[in-house]
C-alpha cells in the first residue's frame, strides 16, 4: 500500500562510487529513465517497499484497535452484507424471465406482427398484461426461430453494451474503491441500478403506442456500466469480504456469501411468478424490484461501515496523486514517449489485469537463470472461461421456452429450483464439507511490532501467523468444474422437462468453484507481495465483464441464431468445451508443497520484522533537529 512517507520519483540517474556512495548525473538525457520507467507500468503492477507497508501496517493496526472499541452498529462486520445480498438476489432474479418474455413480445411485434395480432382481441394488453390467453400467444412467438434469433440479437446488445462499458470502468472503480472506500463503489453502482430500472419500466409503457421504441431500453445498460455496473458492484463486497475476513476463512465465508446469494436467487424467480399471476401484469415485478434496490442504495449509503481505515484510503490517494504527478510530467515528453503513453491509456480498462502476468524469480540467486511462475495466470483465466457461462442464462430461458413451452412463470419456477439447490448445496452442505475434511491452518508465533515505527522502543511481542494450505481450495475448484461438465451434458440430452430440470439442479452444486478459484487466487496474490486486494478483486471483475457481459453472450447468441432452427441444445455442448478448458488450465496449476509454503511465509515475516527495525532506527535519526 502506499505511504505518504515515501518520496516521488525524481527524474534523474544515479550511480555509485568506488566506495559505493550514490550520487546523481543531472548530464544525462532524461528520456532514457523516463522510457524504461513507463515500460515498466505498463507491463507490471505498482510494488511496494517493505518500510512503507510497515509503517502502513502500524498505523492500521492503531485505527483497528479503535474500530474495536465501537459499537457494533458501527463496526464494520462481514455479516452486515450477509443480511442484504439475498434481498439484492431476489429482485435480480426476480427479472430474468419476465425480462425474456417482455424481449420476445416486443421483438415479435416489430418483425412478426402477423403472429402478434393473430387475435385481434389480445391487441393492446399483451406486454404488460399476463392473462390468460396472453401465454398462448407468446408461446407463439417463443416458438418462431425468426423471433427467437431477433430476441437473441437484441439481448445479446443489451448486455454487452453494459459489458463493454463495465469492462472499461470497473478498474477504475475498483481503484476508487480503495481511495474511498468499498461502500462508496457499491452505493454509486446501485444507482445506476435504480436508473435501468426506471428506464426499463417508462420505455416498456411507451411501446403500447411507439412499438419501435424499446430500443431506447439500451440507454439504462449505458448508464448503468458508466458507473460500474454488476462487476464492479461485486468488486466492491467482495473486497469488502476480504477486508474483514481472515485468509483462512475467506473461501467459508465466499462459499456462505454465494450460498445467501442463491437462497434470494431461489426466491426471486418465484416470488416473480406470484406477482405475475396475482397482479395479472408482467410488468408489476419491475416496480417490487425497483423498490428493494431502492432499500439497498439507503443501506450501502446510510448504514454500512465502512471496512478500510481512513490511514488507508488516504495513502490509496496519495499513491494515485504521485500517478497523476508522473502523468503529467509525461506531457512534456520526446514524441515517442507520448505515443507510449497514448497506447497506455488507450488500453486502460485492461491495465487492472497485470496483476495475473507471471511472476518471475530468480533461480538458486542467479541472475541468469529465472522462472516464471504462472499460477495466478492459469487462475484467472480459468476463472474468466467459466464467468463467460453466465450468458447462456438468457438463451437457456429461450430454449426452454421454445423446446418445453414454458411461460415466464414457469421459467421462474424452474429457476427457483435450480437457485435452490445451488443455495443449499453452498449454504449448507458445502461449508460442512469444508469444516469436517479441511486441513487445519498451522499456526506458528512470530514476533510482532507493539509500538510505531517512530517510537524508539524495542518492545516486541508474539503474535500468531496461521499458514494456510492452498490444495484443499484447488481441488474443490477441479472437482466443481467435473460437476459443470456433467451437469450441461445432460441438460444438452434432457428432452422431458422433468430431465431438463433434474439436469440443472445437478448442474447448479459446480457452484463451488467460485469460492473456491477466488481463495486461491487471493491467496496467490498476497502470497507474491500484494496488498491491495481491491485491485486483485478489480482485475477478476474486468474478467468478469469481459466473460460474462462480452465475450459469453456474443458466443452464445452467435451459436443460438444459427442453430436455433435446426439443433439448438448446440450451446449446451459449446457449454462443456468451455468448462473442459478451465479444468484443463487448472490441471496445470502447480502449488508449492506444504513444507515449501510454510517455510517461504516464515522467511517473509522475519524479514518484514528485521526490516522493520531497521527502517524504525533510520527514521528515528531522521527525525532529529536539523
Amino acid at each position: 500500500m502506499p505511504s505518504l512517507l515515501s518520496p516521488s520519483r525524481k527524474a534523474v540517474s544515479k550511480h555509485r562510487d568506488l566506495l559505493g556512495r550514490s550520487f546523481t548525473d543531472e548530464s544525462e538525457e532524461l528520456v532514457y529513465e523516463e522510457t524504461a520507467e513507463l515500460f515498466h507500468h505498463f507491463a507490471h503492477p505498482e510494488r511496494q517497499t517493505t518500510d512503507d507497508t510497515l509503517i502502513g501496517e502500524v498505523i492500521d493496526e492503531e485505527e483497528e484497535a479503535k474500530i474495536k472499541k465501537l459499537p457494533w452498529w458501527k463496526r464494520p462486520s462481514p455479516y452486515w452484507l450477509l443480511c442484504v445480498l439475498p434481498f439484492t438476489a431476489v429482485a435480480m432474479t426476480a427479472l430474468l424471465a419476465p425480462r425474456v418474455e417482455i424481449y420476445t413480445i416486443l421483438v415479435c411485434r416489430q418483425i412478426k406482427p402477423d403472429i402478434y395480432y393473430e387475435k385481434s382481441s389480445l391487441a393492446g394488453t399483451a406486454l404488460l398484461s399476463s392473462s390468460a390467453s396472453t401465454p398462448t400467444r407468446s408461446q407463439l412467438c417463443a416458438a418462431d426461430p425468426v423471433v427467437q434469433a431477433g430476441v437473441s440479437k437484441f439481448a445479446t446488445m443489451m448486455t454487452t453494451s453494459m459489458g463493454i462499458l463495465s469492462c472499461l470502468s470497473t478498474g477504475w472503480w475498483s481503484a476508487f474503491s480503495d481511495r474511498y472506500g468499498r461502500c462508496r463503489v457499491m452505493g454509486i453502482s446501485v444507482i445506476g441500478l435504480l436508473l435501468t430500472d426506471l428506464n426499463f419500466i417508462f420505455i416498456v409503457s411507451l411501446t403500447e403506442r411507439f412499438p419501435g421504441a424499446y430500443w431506447i431500453l439500451l440507454l439504462g445498460p449505458i448508464l448503468e456500466g458508466c458507473l460500474g455496473g454488476f462487476t464492479s458492484a461485486a468488486a466492491a463486497i467482495h473486497a469488502y469480504q476480504a477486508d474483514v475476513v481472515d485468509e483462512h476463512r475467506r473461501s467459508r465465508f465466499f462459499s456462505l456469501v454465494l450460498g445467501l446469494l442463491f437462497v434470494g436467487m431461489a426466491v426471486g424467480p418465484t416470488l416473480g411468478s406470484l406477482v405475475i399471476r396475482s397482479t395479472g401484469r408482467l410488468i408489476s415485478i419491475f416496480y417490487v424490484s425497483t423498490g428493494i434496490h431502492f432499500l439497498y442504495a439507503l443501506f450501502v449509503w446510510f448504514i454500512l461501515p465502512e471496512s478500510l481505515s481512513l490511514s488507508y484510503r488516504l495513502r490509496a490517494r496519495e499513491k494515485y496523486a504521485q500517478r497523476l504527478r508522473t502523468d503529467v510530467s509525461e506531457d512534456t515528453a520526446s514524441l515517442g514517449i507520448r505515443t507510449l503513453n497514448a497506447v497506455k491509456k488507450l488500453f486502460g480498462f485492461l491495465a487492472p489485469l497485470n496483476v495475473f502476468f507471471p511472476e518471475v524469480k530468480e533461480m538458486n540467486n542467479n541472475p541468469l537463470k529465472k522462472k516464471r511462475n504462472w499460477n495466478l495466470t492459469l487462475v484467472g483465466l480459468a476463472y474468466f472461461m467459466v464467468t463467460s457461462l453466465m450468458g447462456i442464462y438468457t438463451y437457456a430461458f429461450q430454449y426452454a421456452a421454445s423446446t418445453f413451452g414454458w411461460t415466464s412463470e414457469t421459467l421462474g419456477y424452474w429457476l427457483s429450483l435450480v437457485s435452490g439447490t445451488k443455495a443449499f448445496f453452498l449454504a449448507a452442505i458445502l461449508p460442512l464439507a469444508i469444516k469436517l475434511f479441511k486441513p487445519k491452518p498451522k499456526v506458528v508465533e512470530m514476533p510482532s511490532e507493539t509500538v510505531p515505527l517512530l517510537s524508539s522502543s524495542d518492545q516486541k511481542t508474539l503474535k500468531k501467523k496461521e499458514i494456510h494450505s492452498l490444495a484443499f481450495d484447488l481441488n474443490l475448484a477441479r472437482i466443481s468444474l467435473l460437476i459443470e461438465i456433467v451437469g450441461f451434458m445432460c441438460m444438452g440430452f434432457a428432452l422431458t422437462p422433468i430431465a431438463f430440470t433434474a439436469s440443472g439442479m445437478f448442474w447448479s452444486m459446480g457452484a463451488a468453484f467460485t469460492p473456491a478459484n477466488q481463495a486461491v487466487a487471493l491467496a496467490l496474490f498476497t502470497e507474491r507481495g500484494g496488498t491491495e486486494t481491491g485491485r486483485l478483486f478489480g482485475a477478476l471483475s474486468v474478467l468478469q465483464s469481459l466473460g460474462s457481459q462480452i465475450l459469453g453472450p456474443s458466443l452464445f447468441a452467435f451459436i443460438y441464431m444459427k442453430t436455433v432452427a435446426t439443433y439448438p441444445r448446440t450451446i449446451f455442448f459449446v457449454a462443456v468445451g468451455a468448462v473442459v478448458v478451465s479444468a484443463t488450465l487448472l490441471a496445470f496449476v502447480r502449488l508449492p508443497n506444504e513444507h515449501d509454503h510454510s517455510h517461504a511465509t516464515l522467511v517473509a515475516e522475519e524479514s518484514d520484522i528485521s526490516s522493520g527495525s531497521s527502517a524504525r532506527t533510520i527514521l528515528n535519526h531522521t527525525d532529529g533537529p536539523a
